[in-house]
C-alpha cells in the first residue's frame, strides 16, 4: 500500500499500517488486526462478512500494542465507505489525548514526515481551518 498523493482530492496522507482495531456499534462488534491504511480522518480495514451499513456511527479503537501501560486511540466515526474488501470508517470526533496519539501514528508512519505536520497545521482538528 502506498501513501496518497495530492492529487486524489484528500486532504490528509494515507499510511499503510497494521494496527488492532475495535468497531462498535450498537449490535455489532469487530476486532480485526487486518488494517489497510489510517489517516488522521479515517481508517480503513478487510472485513470478513460483517459489512455495516453505509453512514453506520460507530466507536473505534486502534489499540497501541507494546505499550505499558497499553495506550488506545478512541474515536467516534461512521462507515464512509465499503468496497468488496474494505470497510472504511471516517472519523467524526477524536478526543484530544487520542488526537496527540493518532497525530503520532499517521506521522511515524509516513515516508513525509514534513507533508503530514504541513496537513496537521492547515487543519482544526479534523477540519480545514477557515
Amino acid at each position: 500500500m502506498m501513501e496518497n498523493n495530492k492529487d486524489d482530492g484528500r486532504e490528509f496522507t494515507r499510511v499503510p499500517i497494521k494496527v488492532w482495531v475495535e468497531v462498535r456499534t450498537k449490535d455489532v462488534v469487530i476486532k480485526t488486526h487486518e488494517t489497510h491504511d489510517m489517516s488522521m480522518v479515517g481508517i480503513s480495514l478487510q472485513h470478513k462478512g460483517k459489512v455495516l451499513p453505509l453512514g453506520t456511527l460507530c466507536d473505534i479503537s486502534v489499540f497501541l500494542e507494546g505499550a505499558d501501560p497499553p495506550i488506545h486511540v478512541d474515536m467516534k466515526g461512521k462507515v464512509g465507505r465499503i468496497t468488496d474488501k474494505d470497510l472504511c470508517f471516517e472519523f467524526l470526533e477524536v478526543e484530544l489525548e487520542s488526537y496527540e496519539h493518532l497525530q503520532n501514528l499517521v506521522r511515524y508512519n509516513s515516508k513525509d514526515i514534513d507533508t503530514v505536520d504541513r496537513e496537521i497545521d492547515e487543519h482544526a482538528g479534523l477540519k480545514r481551518k477557515e
